[in-house]
């Protein structure tokens, strides 16, 4: 099948920007700039810091257009894309034991049965790599643009292990080889381990994070995440969740290791997520142990960011004279997982604010099954079956975290929207970023300061 040449479909035009000057808009498609097709957003931001600029654009009613620009280097066009990558995004080529997309329901939308591995989208949007698929040309573009950081799924540096945790992959046992690479080219990149009880946890984790450790400063990070499993594993490889012992073994090597970090390189450099506290009924780090933060997206300190957050806003609007703020009655939605963390939050809100009712609901994963309890992979079929199972009095407002939600549809996992599952509850419903000033504000009625 022959490969479509790569086209950037411009998704808006900033206003006043010079293409709103020019008359570009939302739909049209450039296709060359000064002569040469630009695969990726990479090219195109290379090639917009020039002076001189022809742009060869398609537009929406098929009319090809030339535009001549005259600018300064640091004046941008004023665009943004659909996609990151214009050319296709590179696909995984391995078979990974946990892999997620894998134990999908059937009938989802098409993009979360896409498998990228795609380096470009490691530099532009975090997305984890294997290092794995890339050509030639691919590690030469790396170094000629040092592109950095990257974001590297690492899993075990043993190289037996990581090529059966790929799934039998030859190029995974070469991780070394290409972190050294990277690093002998001035790179950074961030890492994570995804830990399989028997695999690659014990001492295949201590040689892990010792190896990647040595690459300190280049490594900046290094997220420790427990393995995740769906109802829908037919056929695949069996796997299973932390026992409790087990999980509190990982975060032993995890506590050991960040302090022997911290003692040498003055950061403690590998951090495991919030899931593993949750599976070893063990207390969180303080916040400022999470240091800056740069695993939140891995699931690394959420909840104890959130939790400040929310301590913070509560000190800070009761020394406002908010505590004669009206009475409320709402009910969050969550993860079974969270619900213990939500009733600690529950009781600091009582004491400050009695006169609001924080009700939780904490939905069982029907959709996924029900070993998936994370918030962010809660449906909206799963939302209104909690509901029919429970007395929610119908005035309670439901607060719905927007980490359930893909943006900008506003829809959830099972393809459900808001605007449905408000047609089928009688609940009024409000959509609350994952932000704990914010969910303070709205449960004192604050929202629009």
């Amino acid at each position: 099948m022959r490969k479509e040449k790569p086209v950037a479909v411009i998704a808006s035009v900033a206003p006043h920007s010079l293409a709103f000057r020019l008359g570009l808009q939302p739909g049209d498609r450039i296709v060359k700039i000064n002569g040469k097709r630009i695969p990726d957003l990479i090219t195109y931001q290379l090639a917009e810091a020039q002076e001189h600029l022809v742009l060869e654009v398609e537009k929406e009613n098929g009319e090809y257009w030339e535009y001549e620009v005259e600018k300064a280097e640091t004046e941008g066009l004023g665009l943004s894309f659909k996609a990151a990558v214009f050319d296709g995004i590179k696909r995984c080529r391995n078979h990974c034991l946990f892999c997620f997309v894998d134990q999908m329901p059937p009938k989802l939308r098409p993009s979360l049965y896409i498998k990228d591995d795609d380096y470009r989208l490691s530099f532009l949007q975090g997305s984890y790599i294997t290092l794995t698929n890339l050509t030639d040309a691919d590690w030469q573009r790396i170094q000629r643009f040092r592109l950095s950081p990257l974001y590297i799924s690492v899993h075990a540096t043993d190289p037996e292990v990581r090529v059966r945790l790929l799934g039998g992959n030859k190029r995974a046992g070469e991780i070394q080889a290409h972190l050294q690479r990277l690093a002998a080219w001035g790179c950074h990149f961030h890492a994570q381990a995804v830990l399989c009880p028997g695999i690659n946890d014990g001492p295949i984790l201590e040689k892990t994070i010792a190896d990647l450790g040595a690459f300190w400063p280049h490594l900046q990070t290094l997220a420790i995440v427990p393995v995740g499993l769906t109802g829908h594993r037919t056929g695949l490889s069996p796997l299973r969740l932390f026992k409790q012992e087990e999980a509190q073994a990982v975060l032993k090597i995890v506590h050991a290791a960040q302090q022997q970090f911290l003692n040498a390189y003055g950061s403690r450099l590998v951090f495991a997520a919030d899931e593993f506290y949750l599976q070893a009924d063990q207390e969180f780090p303080p916040l400022a142990e999470y240091e800056d933060l740069l695993q939140l997206e891995n699931g690394v300190g959420l909840w104890p960011l959130f939790k400040t957050e929310f301590q913070q806003a509560l000190t800070r609007y009761a020394r406002k004279g908010q505590r004669r703020a009206s009475s409320g009655h709402f009910t969050i939605i969550t993860g079974t997982s969270a619900g213990g963390l939500w009733s600690e939050l529950r009781r600091m809100l009582t004491e400050v604010f009695p006169q609001i009712e924080l009700a939780i609901l904490p939905v069982t994963n029907h959709f996924f099954g029900a070993e998936v309890t994370v918030t962010g992979l809660v449906t909206g079929g799963d939302i209104r079956r909690a509901l029919a199972e429970t007395s929610v009095n119908s005035e309670t407002c439901l607060l719905i975290p927007q980490v359930m939600l893909r943006r900008p549809e506003n829809d959830f996992l099972d393809g459900m929207t808001v605007d449905e599952l408000r047609a089928n509850i009688s609940h009024p419903v409000k959509v609350l970023a994952v932000d704990g000033e914010v969910v303070v504000k709205t449960l004192l009625g604050l929202e629009e300061e």
